[in-house]
């Protein structure tokens, strides 16, 4: 018994089963890793997540049987694509209508100017996009809003048609917010106070933005 007591101990331990790297589409910059990072932290399941933002290569390690779905839905939720080993990219793709019925993301202006008051949601932060049909960034900035807003009921999108900076939309947005170019977006906090703008579709700065103004809800006082 000691013999064999004495073999087990001296046995080499299993070997770790190798992390699970994958591609993350749509990093930009350092900035984009924290909000990633975070969001594949609160997949069931996985564990040490890493990411090298230069490369776009993500790494996890994985409980056994993990369904990457719940990595790739995650992902997509901020508004990135996960492209696993054998796999081809398809990029983000728009959400079907029965999906996007429920999300609270509606058209604030066709080329009218916006009456501010108005077009924020009460309680919720609102993200107004500025969005042109000839501008291809902003289709895309589109598709990565839908995602956000499915993963996020406390989040309104207001959508608005600025033309070709010709209509009373345009107009309004270079006088009263200073925008220079599309896609541009204003985010507002719960309670209507302004939080800061993005031009030209900066995915890691709208998200920062996001992020800052659900940090400023005031706290539900305790009873």
């Amino acid at each position: 018994m000691a013999l064999v007591a004495g073999c087990l101990l001296a046995a080499p331990p299993l070997s770790a089963a190798e992390p699970l790297k994958f591609t993350v589409v749509g990093v930009t910059g350092a900035e984009c890793a924290p909000p990633i990072l975070k969001a594949l932290k609160a997949v069931p399941g996985v564990h040490d997540p890493a990411l090298d933002w230069r490369s776009g290569t993500a790494s996890v390690d994985a409980d056994a049987g993990l369904d990457r779905e719940r990595i790739r839905r995650a992902l997509e939720g901020l508004g990135y694509e996960a492209v696993f080993s054998g796999e081809v990219r398809k990029d983000l793709e728009p959400l079907p209508e029965d999906q996007l019925r429920v999300l609270d993301i509606a058209s604030a202006s066709d080329g009218e100017k916006i009456d501010l008051a108005k077009t924020l949601a009460p309680g919720k932060v609102t993200l107004i996009d500025f969005w042109a049909s000839w501008c291809g960034p902003c289709r895309v900035l589109e598709i990565r809003l839908q995602h956000l807003a499915r993963g996020d009921s406390s989040l309104a999108i207001r959508r608005v048609n600025v033309g070709k900076f010709d209509n009373a939309a345009g107009r309004q947005a270079t006088r009263d917010f200073g925008m220079r170019a599309i896609p541009y977006v204003r985010v507002y906090d719960p309670s209507g106070r302004f939080v800061g703008e993005d031009t030209a579709g900066g995915w890691d700065r709208v998200l920062r933005l996001v992020e800052k103004a659900h940090a400023s809800a005031p706290t539900p006082a305790a009873r």
